[in-house]
């Protein structure tokens, strides 16, 4: 009897340490946020895109999806696209993970952020990874503290509604 239990303790033992690397390489929410946006700033859309799970939710102000989130992967790509045409380029200051969650400082900039005369904003973004995947991304009113960031929320405000 104990000369079964030692065996059956031991194949547990082995099976729990097989699966441990598999369970660890399941899912690297910070590192897939990194890619995503090293997509976007060489330009790829489509390569962004892919990190998406088809039926995410992209809820971020200002662009297509400012009145009403994205939802699923061909919102999305309208949105990914319009981004890249606007020459978007993000740089991550400062990312927080919590599980599944990556929190990311940005400094964002655009065509559209230099002709309302300032160089960059400061902002946020909030992702939920789910496996391999994005499942939702929101993104946080920028960082009026800054004032860059403030001059780029007043122009905004001033600009007329889009049509």
């Amino acid at each position: 009897m104990q000369k079964a239990f030692f065996l059956i303790t031991l194949l547990a033992s082995a099976l729990t340490l097989a699966a441990a690397p598999v369970a660890l390489a399941q899912s690297d929410p910070e590192a897939l946020v990194k890619k995503y946006f090293e997509a976007l700033n060489r330009g790829d859309a489509a390569g962004a895109l892919a990190m998406f799970a088809d039926d995410a939710v992209f809820d971020v102000p200002g662009g297509l999806c400012a009145a009403a989130p994205c939802v699923g992967k061909a919102a999305i790509q309208k949105e990914l696209e319009s981004r890249v045409a606007d020459k978007f380029h993000f740089t991550i200051l400062k990312n927080y993970v919590s599980g599944n969650v990556v929190t990311s400082r940005l400094e964002i900039h655009s065509d559209t952020i230099k002709r309302a005369g300032v160089e960059r904003i400061i902002g946020w973004g909030i992702f939920e990874v789910k496996g391999e995947k994005i499942a939702y991304l929101r993104g946080a009113r920028p960082y009026r503290a800054d004032s860059e960031t403030a001059r780029f929320a007043e122009w905004q405000r001033a600009q007329p509604p889009a049509r």
